[in-house]
């Protein structure tokens, strides 16, 4: 078996302790089942808790993340039992042979038996498929709350003053406002992991949302940026992706 190499990040609190989990033989990095590592996860904690350990709010929601996920394999149908049906042949030895199937008969059945074992192993994961599911997680939930977080300011966002938006548009600064747009993209904290909504920078410059996607665009297209979508018709996210350091245009 190839030796395991800690993932990055290891310092953070919860994946800190998966990686202890793993050092202490108690995880086996290559082969981890949900359900019993929900609740080894739910032990360490509980056991931080009863030596007074302060434990972070981002253990509390990978626990939530990890709740969730058992909670949907165990919700999942069981495997329906192998049967025997009328299109089998006996053969003399008394078994049943698949030569009575028609081609399309014998490619449903592998296709439901691939389908089955797929469904197995669903519950098992290794320790990296582990954390970028828990990351990915996080990244839409620290999402769901920056939007949250402009609910009240949607309003304004279609409503700039008039004389701005007939100069810029009659200009044609697309350029020049791309590198405003980064320059404020990169100051986030966020930049390079959840990005920046298009609706914040809406907000940040009281410009409709056209003359902010368009921009947008034009650093998309120099490849300086992503613009990510979680849903159809759902927020748009701009994440920097350039060589240039967060915090310079």
């Amino acid at each position: 078996m190839p030796e395991f190499v800690l993932p990055q990040g290891e310092n953070e609190e919860p994946i800190a302790i998966l990686v202890k989990m793993v050092k202490d033989g108690v995880l086996d990095p290559w082969n981890i089942d949900i359900a019993d590592l929900t609740e080894k996860f739910l032990a360490e904690l509980e056991a931080r808790r009863a030596m007074s350990l302060r434990v972070s709010g981002l253990t509390i929601f990978y626990l939530s993340v990890l709740v969730r996920m058992k909670s949907e394999l165990l919700d999942e149908p069981e495997p329906e039992e192998e049967y025997v049906d009328d299109f089998f042949e006996e053969g003399e030895d008394g078994e049943f042979s698949e030569r009575a199937l028609g081609p399309i008969e014998l490619l449903e059945r592998e296709i439901d038996r691939r389908i089955k074992r797929k469904d197995v192993r669903k519950r098992h994961t290794n320790l990296y498929e582990l954390i970028k599911q828990l990351r990915l997680a996080e990244k839409s939930e620290r999402r769901r709350i920056r939007r949250q977080r402009l609910i009240d300011s949607e309003d304004d966002l279609f409503s700039p003053d008039a004389e701005e938006v007939v100069g810029i548009a009659h200009e044609e600064k697309y350029e020049e406002l791309a590198e405003e747009i980064y320059a404020f993209i990169a100051r986030s904290s966020d930049a390079r992991d959840v990005g920046v909504s298009i609706m914040e920078i809406c907000a940040a410059f009281h410009w409709p949302l056209y003359m902010v996607y368009l921009p947008c665009l034009f650093l998309a297209q120099g490849g300086r940026v992503e613009i990510e979508q979680e849903e159809i018709f759902g927020d748009l996210w701009v994440v920097v992706t350039g060589s240039e350091e967060a915090g310079g245009a």
